[in-house]
């Protein structure tokens, strides 16, 4: 009795932690990172166990590199229009109850073309790296996108949809004092922008403000090329 009674506990001291580890191991299978490893004084399955959180751990963070490389633009690190199109499936959500208020701006940097055509893509890429970081830099406290190859887009919200004219004038600022060097000559950072906010009266999505801001910033694009 007592050798069976050993026997049953030894058992129990490898079979329970093998069956959690199995446990573990289909979760992990299934995605999900967040799982326990239970621990074992038995030299074998420590290993395991150790192997099994290893793994975890570098499933987890290639998830977030999976993750960040999704929903991130690679040139600018702004969010992309993967991430852009999720916002706006919930701000539609959200525009359905009638309980909310924001603002759209919509950038798109002037000259692109004209910069690539004559000073190459290399060129034309720092040109957008300026844009992308002064419009972030100034709406800080809002998530930016980059939505195309030239074009940038800002939710507003709380504090800088409440402030928007005075960030405006800040950026317009910005814009005047950057510039992108080539060898002894520049190219000017020149950014034509256009806001709309939502009125509840008339908008019934996100895109209804996202085009009335587009509508804007493309007049003031016709403004600053002197066209009309």
């Amino acid at each position: 009795m007592l050798f069976s009674l050993v026997a049953i506990l030894v058992v129990r001291r490898i079979v329970y932690p093998l069956k959690k580890l199995t446990e573990a191991s289909v979760k992990l299978s299934n995605g999900d990172y967040d799982v326990e490893i239970v621990n074992s004084n038995t030299y074998e399955i420590k290993l395991l166990s150790t192997a099994f959180e290893n793994m975890a751990l570098h499933l987890k963070e290639h998830e977030k590199l999976q993750h960040l490389l999704a929903y991130r633009d690679s040139l600018t690190g702004l969010r992309n229009t993967n991430s852009y199109w999720a916002w706006i499936n919930d701000f539609d959500k959200e525009i359905e109850t009638g309980e909310i208020d924001f603002g759209v701006l919509v950038f798109d940097i002037n000259y692109l073309k004209e910069t690539n055509d004559r000073y190459g893509h290399d060129v034309g890429n720092k040109l957008i790296v300026s844009a992308a970081r002064v419009i972030s830099d100034t709406f800080k406290r809002s998530p930016v996108f980059r939505i195309g190859g030239d074009e940038f887009l800002v939710i507003l919200k709380n504090r800088d949809l409440d402030d928007v004219k005075e960030l405006l004038k800040i950026f317009d600022e910005e814009c005047l004092c950057k510039s992108v060097d080539i060898d002894k000559e520049s190219t000017p950072v020149s950014i034509a922008k256009g806001f709309a906010r939502y009125d509840s009266g008339k908008d019934t999505n996100f895109m209804d403000v996202f085009n009335r801001a587009d509508d804007a910033m493309y007049e003031n694009k016709r403004k600053i090329k002197g066209l009309k």
